[in-house]
């Protein structure tokens, strides 16, 4: 319980961190590195991400086999599963090797007539350090699994924040010196196995982490990729769904339309690391609740207890990003980029819906219950590329993400809660009426954000932060007086109460 809390607070911190120094530092780079190469950076992300389902949707499922060997007090068959999931990843690994020395190949051809010579160069040495990198990531994802598995969160959270803080000054000293594109990702591979170095160092001694590599449990291994084969199927469903607008648009656009759908796409990003930070704390405990074949209640309770607390911070994101947004995306990236702010609202609320039920996939992948979900997320995902290229013709990148929110409205939102409901028995009824509940607190900041918008000029960023100061003080003692419950007063009053006594007795 305590590995919870602490991680569920670091992730929240972490997430503020990390936040707050791309959202300091990116501007900066932008102008840095300029358009182009910063459109190239993100193309070579979009090729090269396409290489992560390679990983079948493997990972996933770990945690649910380890807490099956945990609850039978095998220790010899959790070694074995270590052993087993390591040696698959070593093969995806070379897998990863060689779909990245194709991609780099293929790059060349689809970039030939928006791309110059510098910079189908410069692509290609991207796309190679990045193979990498996604090559050691595979490598080392059983010990990441495992010190999930074991909450370990206190100390994953730690070396992450560490590694976020770094990563920047270093792009930062490197930027000054006159690296570009090739540098900063040079510098992203060499931080990220330094850190898995360490996560090793410590899963070794922490939980003592061991791998056996004799007599491999068949049916496990069947289990395992009849569970994995529709996290592979999520996966490459993810892909096409967030990585396909970047490709599309560097062929019919080129460097410049990917730099400004790079950034908007980055607020989506920034939303949904702060949803899933407290979704990833409990997937554990849900698999300890599904493997002793727990109440239906108890993951219902999760599911609404979780749902409203996701609900109350990325809404409060949402409105600040409303109502103060396209202010600071041209303050803050510059005008070029204005379109990005309407990118990145379409993408926001692609994923509002399930930034807030992102507990009920824990859910499903606990209970072998994704299938369905993954093969109509992927039928969904072949319509979006379909209706994506039109409409990047016609409108850029905004109709990238415009054809984005029209899909996955129609796969996250209505598909999904409906699946909730009739196949995992969730009180999804229950989790609306309770949302529902939420809402009388949200008219003072809504009402606020428009005055704000209509009377105050924001052409600054003192004027910006306190525009969002004021909207967030005006969401904190509405929902405080209108949406909480005792349950989630309690929960922030507690932290606040004790804060108030040390000053107190100080």
């Amino acid at each position: 319980m305590n590995q919870r809390k602490a991680g569920a607070i670091l992730s929240n911190i972490y997430v503020v961190v990390i936040n707050v120094i791309a959202l300091v530092y990116t501007p900066y780079m932008l102008r840095m590195m300029g358009q182009s190469q910063y459109g190239l950076y993100g193309t070579a992300n979009s090729f090269i991400s396409y290489l992560s389902i390679l990983s079948l949707g493997i990972g996933g499922a770990y945690i649910r086999f380890n807490f099956q060997c945990r609850a039978k007090h095998d220790r010899e068959a959790e070694k074995k599963l270590n052993g087993m999931f390591l040696t698959i990843f070593s093969v995806l690994s070379l897998l990863v090797f060689i779909g990245g020395l194709i991609f780099i190949a293929l790059s060349e051809k689809l970039v030939e007539s928006t791309f110059t010579l510098q910079e189908s160069s410069d692509l290609r040495i991207i796309m190679f350090i990045l193979t990498l990198n996604m090559m050691v990531s595979f490598i080392f994802n059983v010990v990441m699994m495992s010190l999930q598995a074991y909450e370990r969160f206190f100390f994953i959270r730690i070396v992450l924040l560490i590694a976020g803080i770094i990563t920047p000054i270093a792009n930062v000293i490197a930027l000054n010196m006159g690296g570009r594109a090739v540098v900063i990702s040079e510098i992203s591979f060499f931080i990220s196995l330094l850190s898995y170095i360490i996560f090793y160092i410590y899963a070794r001694r922490a939980i003592a982490l061991q791998f056996s590599f004799k007599g491999f449990d068949k049916q496990v291994m069947k289990e395992l990729f009849v569970f994995s084969g529709f996290l592979f199927l999520n996966s490459i469903t993810d892909q096409i769904t967030f990585s396909t607008d970047n490709l599309v648009l560097s062929a019919v656009g080129g460097t410049t339309v990917v730099a400004v759908y790079t950034i908007g796409s980055s607020f989506k990003g920034y939303f949904q690391q702060i949803s899933s930070s407290i979704a990833n704390v409990f997937a554990p405990q849900i698999n300890d609740i599904v493997a002793n074949n727990g109440n239906i209640s108890e993951l219902d309770m999760i599911f609404i207890r979780i749902g409203r607390i996701q609900f109350y911070i990325v809404s409060l994101v949402l409105i600040e990003y409303i109502f103060v947004g396209y202010d600071f995306v041209c303050i803050w990236a510059g005008y070029d980029y204005k379109d990005a702010f309407y990118i990145g609202l379409l993408l926001i609320l692609a994923v509002f819906v399930p930034a807030i039920q992102n507990i009920g996939l824990e859910i499903q992948k606990a209970k072998n219950m994704h299938k369905a979900r993954s093969i109509v997320y992927f039928l969904i995902a072949l319509v979006n590329v379909i209706i994506t290229i039109p409409c990047s013709i016609k409108w850029g990148g905004i109709g990238a993400a415009f054809a984005t929110t029209i899909c996955m409205f129609l796969g996250t939102v209505l598909f999904m809660n409906f699946y909730y409901a009739k196949y995992i028995h969730l009180d999804i009824r229950g989790f609306w009426k309770s949302i529902y509940s939420i809402l009388p607190g949200y008219v003072l900041p809504v009402f606020g954000g428009i005055i704000i918008n209509r009377f105050w000029r924001l052409d600054s960023y003192f004027e910006i932060s306190g525009a969002a100061v004021i909207i967030l003080v005006v969401f904190g003692i509405s929902i405080w007086n209108f949406s909480m419950n005792s349950y989630e007063k309690q929960l922030l009053g507690k932290p606040i109460g004790q804060i108030k006594e040390k000053m107190f007795k100080k």
